[in-house]
């Protein structure tokens, strides 16, 4: 980037504004002098480099300039709305702002508020007014009913108001004010718990009998083997590189993509920045006003689509980085709802730290069976499958930092079982 600060502008020999006097030379004299006076002042010293003639008929090309980044909370220019403040931000973190105005002009990105609003509804009913939602839990436990007093309206606590509503003559089976109130309206006069006698639930034992059918019926199994009989090489390939059981990436690939039969219908960088975009109420709001009941529930969506909307720009980034470093448009990956693509199902911020080039091309692709199959072993290498792994309790554990979901990791371990 070119320095285009100046000083203050000074007269010759001298500082600004102050008169130099001088002798009276002869005609001679300055002739002889001019080369001198020339040399110091174009270069500051004889010694200095010439820079070299050009050559006759041709034109110095013009010297580029790198494009600033737009300073801190400005839009980058030539990108339409709503885009525009969102691409000013990537361009504040390094990406080029060329590429982001193609990426953000693309004829097939559109705003889609649907990744937004499925989070902010599905967030919603759990985590506004949890102290609401621990004050109905609390009068719950003390007229009887088992509930965990955590402030988080999940299944348990609907659990809990549902068999309250039963045992009284029905009613609205939610957390709201007027439950608080009527619970309190019960709580005179009664024998109830108390509060200091409540210990939280104890852990259910997990159920690691349960899975998901689709997967592990006879006939998916047998459809998986022979596709992974086909691929026998390259899993065997990176068993050699990364110890891993090449049934365990195979079992994996099947769940999260049946083993590259779908890779989901939105275009995970449409989708993403469709959800960090939404991080501007005003875009989000109008598609959840029915939540927005007053300014506490307002206040509430504003801010989880603030957090929700950072952590989508954060993704875009490094899927925007990944596409653009390996030769990729961005536009041409489909993926989930919240942007994780390929065989694996990678979200963007893990494909920079596990992502390998598996087939020797020079270039990741996630899409490609190779590349896929090396990243997954990389990733499950990288979060502790090395060693003796006899033990299933260690084995699960693995398995949990791909998906945390119980009967997730029970399919994945039937299938590879039955491999």
């Amino acid at each position: 980037m070119l320095n285009s600060r100046k000083g203050p502008e000074a007269g010759p020999l001298g500082a600004p504004g102050r008169r130099i006097a001088r002798p009276r030379l002869r005609t001679k004299a300055i002739r002889a002098l001019l080369p001198a006076l020339v040399c110091v002042l174009a270069m500051a010293g004889c010694g200095a480099t010439k820079p070299p003639k050009p050559v006759p008929g041709t034109v110095p090309p013009p010297v580029k300039a790198s494009e600033p980044a737009p300073v801190a909370g400005a839009p980058l220019s030539g990108v339409p709305q709503p885009w525009a403040q969102l691409a000013g931000s990537l361009a504040r973190e390094g990406l080029p702002p060329e590429k982001l105005r193609g990426f953000f002009g693309s004829p097939g990105l559109s705003y889609n508020p649907g990744p937004m609003e499925t989070k902010l509804r599905e967030l919603f009913p759990i985590f506004f007014r949890s102290d609401l939602t621990k004050a109905v839990q609390e009068r719950l436990y003390q007229l009887g009913y088992d509930v965990a007093i955590d402030g988080r309206n999940g299944s348990g606590t609907r659990r809990a108001i549902a068999a309250y509503r039963n045992d009284h003559g029905g009613g609205a089976a939610r957390v709201s004010q007027e439950l608080a109130d009527e619970l309190d309206g019960k709580l005179k006069g009664g024998r109830v718990r108390s509060l200091a006698d409540y210990s939280p639930p104890p852990a259910r034992a997990p159920d690691r009998s349960s899975t998901h059918g689709q997967f592990t019926n006879a006939g998916a199994v047998a459809k998986l083997r022979g596709m992974y009989q086909a691929d026998l090489p390259v899993f065997e390939r990176m068993e050699r590189a990364y110890h891993v059981p090449g049934k365990l990436v195979a079992s994996l690939m099947w769940i999260e993509t049946g083993y590259g039969s779908y890779f989901g219908k939105a275009r995970a960088a449409a989708s993403l920045a469709s959800m960090a975009a939404s991080a501007d109420y005003g875009l989000i709001g109008p598609h959840v006003s029915d939540l927005a009941r007053d300014e506490e529930s307002r206040e509430f969506l504003a801010a989880t689509a603030a957090k929700r909307g950072a952590w989508a720009r954060d993704e875009l980034a490094a899927l925007l980085r990944f596409a653009w470093e390996n030769g990729h448009d961005p536009m041409e990956f489909p993926g989930s709802i919240y942007g994780a693509i390929g065989f694996g199902q990678f979200m963007p911020s893990n494909i920079a730290r596990y992502a390998v080039d598996g087939d020797g091309d020079q270039r990741i692709d996630l899409f490609q069976k190779q590349d896929a199959v090396f990243s997954i072993g990389n990733f499950l290498r990288e979060h502790g499958w090395s060693g003796d792994m006899s033990s299933e309790d260690k084995r699960r554990a693995v398995i949990r930092k791909y998906n945390n979901d119980g009967v997730y990791v029970n399919t994945v371990l039937y299938v590879m079982e039955h491999l």
